[in-house]
């Protein structure tokens, strides 16, 4: 699977325009050759993060060295700030981001992040809370518009807890249609390629019987693709009432699609996979709303993951897997009991990523116990509060 783009539900031809309004705003010459340049480019060279927009953009748009100051300042007050996952392989360094309405979230890790997250020193990530007053102006929504079916783009910005059972369902049965793309990882098994890859000596001499033991094409294998594990753990406590019903659509579309564990958790860990796998997605919540007995009681996040990652079955879906948390943080248990079992969680796992739907409200700080200490062993933390929230998730998830 290739990486994911930027402009996945996004018009690049109405982008392309709306980014040279705003520069001949700033007094830059740039006319629609260029435009219709840049437009094309996107196109060709889909770009997979912001740093590729930027050499995209700057190649197709400006010609005049003495232009670069201006556009520089433009691009920055765009895309300076935008939240972006942390690249494979780097999870211990960079930044994880949570836009919301009124706040952002940028969480520093230190020089020694490395020893931190192995749990070797007892220091905390401390988050710095930056205003959205101060920073760079937001993207207008009506610039780039948001490809979705009327009914659904109705409710894409209410967040779920003020939404309707039917609603919720409209909805869910849209999310779990939506997600499309998976992570997947490299398989120790390869494949023929017509392009790329290395050369296959075997194929190769086998193809040259045909012209005379001459070897004219070169044979060439890649490695195959395989998906990647998917574990997901959701807080069906009572302060997640609100939300635990539209998570469990996304869980479903996890197992349908992507061949997912999932689990819930609330005082005791429940593995709820099989009925997820119902035909009718109102029909398998609704089982799975009566199943659970500990639905809506008190939460007990450390006991759990614990459990999850002592069992000598369950942990082997972990290994080497994308572990996904839907969590607002609030735990009965002892914060260092929380601590010690991410630790364990995050060496286990290829990434983990928690979805706190409390992160979208003003104000917010991760200092409540559970969260803070389950902060520094995770790779990203997002809102997931509303539709276009669990949209950055799918985004998340699939690079």
């Amino acid at each position: 699977m290739g990486n994911a783009t930027l402009f996945r539900s996004v018009d690049t031809g109405v982008f392309a325009a709306a980014f040279t309004a705003k520069l001949r705003a700033a007094g830059l010459s740039v006319g629609m050759s260029e435009t219709g340049r840049f437009g094309a480019a996107l196109g060709t060279c889909p770009p997979t993060d912001v740093r590729t927009l930027y050499w995209v953009a700057k190649t197709c748009l400006i010609g005049d060295r003495d232009d670069f100051e201006v556009f520089n300042e433009v691009f920055n007050a765009l895309f300076n700030d935008e939240s972006l996952p942390i690249p494979p392989g780097r999870n211990n360094q960079g930044r994880a981001t949570v836009k919301s309405t009124g706040s952002v979230i940028r969480q520093s890790v230190p020089r020694d992040g490395l020893e931190i997250m192995a749990g070797r020193t007892t220091r905390s990530v401390a988050p710095e809370i930056v205003d959205d007053e101060d920073g760079p102006e937001p993207i207008d929504d009506s610039v780039i518009p948001e490809l979705l079916p009327v009914a659904i783009a109705e409710l894409a910005d209410t967040p779920f807890d003020q939404l309707s059972d039917t609603e919720l369902t409209v909805l869910g049965t849209w999310l779990e249609n939506a997600l499309v793309d998976f992570p997947h990882r490299r398989s120790r098994r390869s494949r023929s390629s017509n392009s790329g890859g290395a050369i296959d000596m075997r194929a190769t001499l086998l193809a040259a019987r045909a012209t005379a033991g001459e070897p004219v094409r070169l044979q060439r294998r890649r490695q195959r693709l395989k998906p990647r594990g998917i574990v997901v753990l959701t807080d069906v406590s009572g302060s997640m009432e609100s939300f635990a019903r539209m998570y469990l659509h996304l869980m479903r579309s996890f197992v349908a699609h992507g061949d997912a564990e999932v689990f819930t958790f609330a005082t005791s860990l429940r593995r709820v996979t099989v009925p997820l796998r119902e035909s009718d997605p109102k029909a398998a919540i609704d089982r799975l709303s009566d199943e659970v007995a500990d639905r809506f009681s008190g939460t007990r996040i450390a006991s759990s993951i614990g459990e999850l990652v002592t069992s000598p079955v369950w942990s082997n879906t972990v290994r080497g897997s994308l572990v996904i948390v839907a969590s607002d943080g609030w735990d009965t248990d002892d914060p260092a009991q929380l601590e010690y079992h991410m630790n364990r969680l995050h060496r286990m796992a290829y990434r983990v990523v928690w979805i706190n739907p409390r992160a979208a409200g003003t104000g917010f700080e991760p200092i409540v116990g559970g969260m803070a200490a389950a902060l520094p062993f995770v790779d990203e933390l997002l809102s997931g509060h509303s539709l276009n929230a669990m949209r950055r998730v799918l985004t998340a998830l699939s690079d």
